[in-house]
């Protein structure tokens, strides 16, 4: 049981917080779920970040409740794990659709990212709940609390078991707009921080203490707006003017074709739909052309056939592609990889210019499924077509972060799918060795057509605006586009005619943004930034704290 509550402070919203502290059992959890799922409209392809002000006040004030019962670690894990699912489940539903390829295959499977999924990682802001809950006060200390142990959880979201950062707080904001900014300064992390505190400060407004002293309740919001003021402000400021451009053009291409039809119709249909925008009258000698991850249904290095077309085809140009391919070790097995490769006109005598094999690979997707899932090698038949043949095998992980190098093409850090979400593979590149823009691929067509290409997208341009460096991006059925070092779209590709029916053939050429000045968080002291300021709070939920 939880005693009574009786709030204090700003007394209009006294009211509201007695209702949400009060609640318990089933009406806490429920309650929680549904603030969580409301929270995902937070992020693309809505960004109504301000409903995170209703969401964490929501949280916050249940957790005020919940400190009063007589296993409070339990009910304030209950809650904020509740509050995880709802938000997991909603932002997160599309990894579903990889099972609904072949549904008379993998519909059986729905459980893992309907069920297992959410609840899952909800798991890990659980347990930060519940240890914010030992350090929790009715004082305004229980904000940068709160913003100090939910940013520790989103951090090793981010890194756990290879880590999964999809949508943190910290890329609610439009990217390459005056508020995303931030992420040149410190980060993904150290946005988040601040992007938890400046929508959860409001929370401090009301608490339970029977005390007067509405000037220190109020001073969290106080302190928020001042802060969303200054990053507007310096924000704007940055993205005053635009982007110079170079003279290297870009061509981007995606065949578009349904994730259910390419590995069943073979090589050849899309094959010949890359080949016929080759010939489009405005490329040119000297473009550098742009595929998605895995452009063609076949392991393109390995196959001549297909080397002898895009020689025949690509003249004077570059071409940056993804493809998967093998190679053989011992006793004649292959081992594969998920790869970026270069090529050239002389592709068929003297193969790849340049090669670039996916090292940061997605846990029970990409590697083993024999190491990963147990019955990995009886499951393949039951897996998407597109996987079956890698199931048991999996891919091998390349040998980490890299700029890469390659006659006529400027260096360029590379990215594939899911490794744009992770601000370090950028930020170790480019201090290895000073990249001039960032190349990231995808196959954004197993994400289906609702929300997941849109927060895919979102997320990869903070990438950009962290590192300062333009991104070309080609995604198979998502947002094709040349991003300037600001996170800004210059020019995205537009379908065009000649495609099969139900195919979502695109193309583009635009010119390579000039990259933007070195930013803070590329700098060695960027990461110490993002752990000095989590002392900072520490320090200040400390000096706040009253019982």
């Amino acid at each position: 049981m939880t005693a009574a509550v009786r709030s204090h402070g700003f007394t209009a919203l006294g009211p509201l917080h007695e209702a949400f502290a009060r609640l318990t059992g089933w009406a806490a959890a429920g309650t929680a779920l549904l603030l969580g799922a409301f929270s995902a409209v937070a992020f693309a392809p809505f960004h109504f970040s301000a409903v995170l002000v209703i969401s964490f006040t929501g949280l916050i004030w249940m957790i005020d409740g919940a400190r009063g019962h007589r296993r409070w670690g339990r009910a304030v894990f209950l809650r904020t794990w509740a509050f995880g699912v709802g938000f997991f489940l909603i932002s997160m539903h599309w990894t579903a659709e990889p099972f609904l390829v072949e549904p008379e295959k993998t519909a059986i499977f729905l459980w893992m990212p309907l069920i297992l999924l959410p609840g899952g990682m909800a798991i890990i802001w659980g347990a930060f709940g519940a240890m914010a809950g030992a350090f929790w006060s009715s004082s305004p200390s229980r904000i940068f609390v709160f913003a100090f142990f939910f940013t520790l959880a989103e951090f090793v979201r981010g890194h756990l078991f290879g880590g999964f950062p999809w949508n943190l707080p910290g890329t609610t904001w439009i990217p390459g707009g005056a508020l995303s900014q931030g992420a040149a300064v410190g980060g993904v992390y150290w946005l988040t921080l601040l992007t938890v505190f400046v929508m959860s400060a409001p929370a401090a407004m009301v608490d339970t203490r029977d005390a007067r002293g509405l000037m220190l309740r109020l001073a969290p919001a106080f302190g928020a707006v001042v802060a969303l003021a200054l990053g507007w402000a310096w924000g704007a400021q940055r993205i005053a003017a635009p982007s110079p451009l170079t003279d290297q053009n870009i061509v981007l291409m995606d065949s578009g074709v349904p994730q259910d039809e390419k590995w069943e119709i073979g090589p050849d249909p899309v094959l010949r739909d890359y080949l016929r925008m080759m010939t489009l009258k405005d490329s040119q000698p000297g473009d550098i052309v742009v595929w998605p991850e895995g452009a063609v249904p076949t392991f393109m290095l390995n196959d001549i056939n297909a080397l002898d077309a895009v020689g025949a085809y690509i003249g004077g140009r570059k071409l940056i592609a993804g493809t998967p391919r093998y190679q053989f070790e011992e006793e004649n097995e292959r081992a594969y990889f998920n790869s970026l490769v270069v090529l050239d006109s002389n592709v068929s005598r003297s193969g790849a210019a340049a090669l670039y094999d996916k090292f940061r690979l997605v846990p029970f997707g990409e590697l083993a499924a024999a190491d990963f899932i147990p019955f990995g090698h009886s499951i393949s038949d039951f897996l998407p077509g597109a996987m079956q043949q890698l199931a048991t095998n999996g891919f091998r992980p390349g040998t980490g972060p890299a700029v890469i190098y390659a006659d006529d093409v400027p260096p360029f850090v590379a990215l594939i799918c899911y490794e744009g979400l992770f601000p370090e593979i950028t930020r170790q590149a480019n201090l290895a060795a000073r990249a001039d823009w960032i190349v990231q691929i995808s196959n954004d067509a197993w994400f289906g057509g609702g929300m997941g290409p849109a927060q895919h997208y979102a997320q990869n341009r903070y990438r950009a605006i962290e590192s300062g460096l333009p991104m070309v991006r080609v995604a198979s059925r998502g947002a094709s586009a040349i991003i300037d070092g600001y996170g800004r779209e210059v020019m995205r590709a537009a379908p065009i005619e000649g495609a099969p029916p139900g195919w979502e053939t695109s193309y583009g050429r635009g010119r390579l943004p000039a990259p933007a000045a070195a930013t803070v968080y590329q700098s060695r002291f960027g990461v110490v930034l993002f752990w000095l300021s989590l002392a900072i709070f520490a320090g200040l939920a400390l000096a706040s704290w009253r019982r």
